[in-house]
């Protein structure tokens, strides 16, 4: 069996007409000729019959012989060999072209649907318009039952339609990064004409969305980066920075903006670090060494391998030790004119911890402390003056205040000491009376005194201090009290009888 035709094939065949002059008849409805009216009509179609007649015999055959004469010799008739008839398929055969053909299609409609989403009939052109011919014709074919054509238009269709597409993703990608171009050269126009273009084929692309955005506002982001650097220009650095952040804000991958914020960032460190150098020599110059310290050290901060402020921290530290040697000096003598000598033994002592060689200092420390030692020798015999009943610690009291006496500017403080120690060391030197009880029969003898014998009552003066009496009789035990005597402290007298037989 043949493959189905899908138009059936006809020879063109030519019909001549003949050319005629009259009219067809009217229908039966015209209204017939008034006979009074027709003898002038007849008479004027016999004339024209004759002149018709003459034209036929007199003018034709001249005009045929010449056109004869000028008409080309025709070449023979080149009679073609019949097509030879194409294969005879089978059911299965035919079968199996229909599911290719239906297959193709089937492939090609999702790809029709794809390119008309990208809008291919604005920018396809000629491809686009083969595209779809060809694919009218497989159409036509299939409807026809000419599957082996339809199959042959399907897959020629196909293959423009990869094309096309392939076309697209190529227009897509150069718009794109024409677009990312003009958006770095500030042309906002051409970046968001070439993102349209990108939007046109594929609306929902995400980046030409982000890019046509970003045009959109990219003037905006020029005027705040032109008074940035204006501002700059002026130094007013602060400002100019806040003005190309707000740039940022607007398009943080606008680089122009980013770059212009390092630079004026680097702008205000610079001027910065300027003027804390500034200051601190200034301060360095006040003799605030301190102050100058706190520059020098906040602009190392800023800058490590600075030889200014490095030198210049050099010089505030050799103020600061230099005023806190003359600073504890001043302190000193001001404690040590106050007698206060802890206090002035801790400045010499930091004066020292800087510099071990000073002389004040190593001076001062030595006189500081002898008057330490001496201060609380005093204040202790002062405060327990019962020390001073002793023999061996009253002769100490008497060479300290002797010594004490030879210190050319002793001060108010020690001049009352001295007072004071004479007064406890009278009271311990002067002799107060004691009243002793005895029966005449006990022999008493008082330690650091001497024997006094047996006696009813007697009366002896010592110095003050702590004294022992003992009592002694023959067939008795021997009696024994100690008794202190006290300045300004009145006794009651002292009993001494041996009472207790042996």
């Amino acid at each position: 069996m043949t493959e189905r035709d899908p138009s059936p094939q006809h020879e063109e065949t030519i019909v001549a007409v003949k050319p005629g002059f009259g009219a067809a008849k009217r229908g039966s409805s015209a209204e017939p000729s008034q006979p009074g009216r027709r003898l002038p009509w007849l008479a004027l179609a016999t004339a024209f019959l004759v002149l018709l007649a003459a034209a036929v015999f007199f003018v034709l055959p001249d005009w045929v012989e010449e056109q004869a004469a000028n008409a080309p010799v025709a070449a023979p008739a080149v009679v073609e060999a019949p097509e030879p008839a194409g294969p005879v398929l089978s059911e299965e055969e035919l079968a199996a072209l229909e599911t290719r053909a239906e297959s193709l299609l089937a492939d090609l409609l999702p790809q029709q649907a794809r390119l008309e989403e990208l809008s291919a009939a604005d920018w396809g052109g000629s491809e686009w318009e083969r595209y779809e011919e060809t694919a009218r014709s497989g159409d036509d074919a299939l409807l026809a039952d000419a599957f082996t054509e339809a199959a042959s238009a399907y897959e020629a269709a196909l293959a423009v339609g990869e094309g096309l597409l392939g076309r697209s993703g190529e227009i897509i990608r150069a718009a794109l990064d024409s677009g990312l171009q003009a958006l770095d050269a500030g042309n906002s126009e051409l970046a968001i004409e070439q993102f349209d273009l990108v939007l046109g084929i594929e609306p929902g692309n995400a980046a030409a969305q982000a890019g046509r955005a970003r045009a959109e506002r990219l003037p905006e982001v020029i005027a705040l980066v032109r008074q940035g650097d204006e501002l700059r220009q002026a130094r007013q650095f602060e400002a100019a920075a806040d003005a190309y952040r707000g740039a940022l804000a607007i398009d943080g991958r606008w680089d122009p903006a980013r770059a212009a914020l390092g630079a004026v960032m680097a702008d205000i460190e610079r001027s910065s670090f300027d003027t804390l150098l500034s200051g601190g020599f200034a301060a360095l110059a006040d003799e605030d060494f301190e102050e100058a310290q706190s520059n020098f050290l906040a602009a190392l901060a800023m800058r490590a391998d600075s030889a200014e402020a490095r030198d210049g921290l050099t010089l505030a530290e050799q103020g600061i030790e230099l005023a806190q040697i003359e600073m504890a000096e001043a302190r000193a003598f001001a404690f040590e004119r106050r007698e206060l000598w802890d206090r002035a033994i801790a400045q010499y002592e930091s004066a020292l911890a800087a510099d071990a060689t000073l002389e004040f200092a190593l001076a001062g420390l030595a006189r500081s402390r002898e008057r330490s030692d001496l201060d609380a020798k005093l204040v202790n015999l002062i405060d327990k003056p019962e020390l001073l009943l002793t023999d061996s610690v009253l002769a100490e009291a008497e060479l300290l205040v002797a010594q004490a006496r030879a210190i050319a500017d002793p001060g108010a403080r020690l001049d009352e000491q001295l007072v004071r120690l004479d007064e406890l060391i009278l009271a311990a030197t002067t002799p107060l009376p004691v009243q002793l009880e005895s029966d005449e029969l006990t022999e008493v003898t008082v330690f650091r005194v001497g024997r006094l014998g047996t006696f009813s009552a007697t009366q002896i003066e010592v110095r003050p201090g702590t004294y022992t009496v003992v009592g002694s009789r023959r067939g008795y035990r021997d009696i024994r009290k100690t008794f202190t005597v006290l300045p300004g402290r009145e006794m009651t007298p002292i009993s001494v009888i041996c009472v207790e037989p042996i």
